[in-house]
């Protein structure tokens, strides 16, 4: 498929047109926009954190930031400066869309080769962490922090996604035994689910 990148007025115009979508439309859009800018210098931005988990619920999951990782931060900061955001520390905001971005790390917590482009218009798309790593990512942040919420949408990513899972990578990916035991237990607990799993 033939990739095309975005200059940088189309990058500042296309953001502008932005600026009275739904919130969702807009981040996804937005993430769409810089990574094809990041990637015309070499930078391979992969969303992940809480957009992520929107983009695999189908905007079921509110967020109100988009998370990337990414090397580079010297290139991703004139980048996005060009483009009208405005930096405080390795956060971006972007006044007129009200659209807030973050770059909490330079390596991704998972596996590169599971990665996912999505293409999300006709010239822009986006790289997106795998559904197995945001699921660990989640279920981990649980293990850790006893964290209620964390416990909710890593298993409803596992349920509305068992059907295309890679599990056997996934327990390869376990740190400690609580992780394999509650991810054992997440799967047990698929089989009692009132609905079945995948057609979520």
């Amino acid at each position: 498929m033939t990739v095309y990148y975005l200059k940088l007025d189309e990058a500042k115009d296309k953001l502008l047109s932005l600026k009275d979508q739904e919130k969702y439309v807009a981040m996804v859009q937005t993430a769409g926009v810089i990574t094809s800018l990041l990637e015309t210098k070499g930078v391979k931005p992969i969303v992940v954190g809480g957009l992520s988990v929107d983009i695999y619920t189908q905007n079921d999951y509110a967020t109100r930031d988009i998370d990337f990782v990414a090397d580079g931060f010297q290139v991703i900061t004139e980048i996005l400066l060009d483009v009208g955001f405005e930096k405080d520390g390795r956060h971006f905001y972007h006044r007129e869309i009200e659209v807030a971005v973050e770059f909490p790390d330079n390596f991704l917590a998972g596996d590169p080769d599971k990665v996912v482009r999505l293409q999300i218009s006709p010239d822009t798309y986006i790289n997106i962490i795998s559904i197995e790593d945001i699921i660990m990512d989640r279920l981990r942040s649980h293990c850790l922090n006893n964290n209620e919420e964390d416990e909710i949408w890593g298993f409803r990513l596992l349920l509305a996604n068992i059907s295309r899972l890679d599990v056997d990578y996934m327990f390869r990916t376990c740190e400690v035994a609580k992780e394999s035991n509650v991810l054992s237990q997440w799967l047990a607990k698929l089989e009692e689910a009132p609905v079945a799993a995948g057609e979520e």
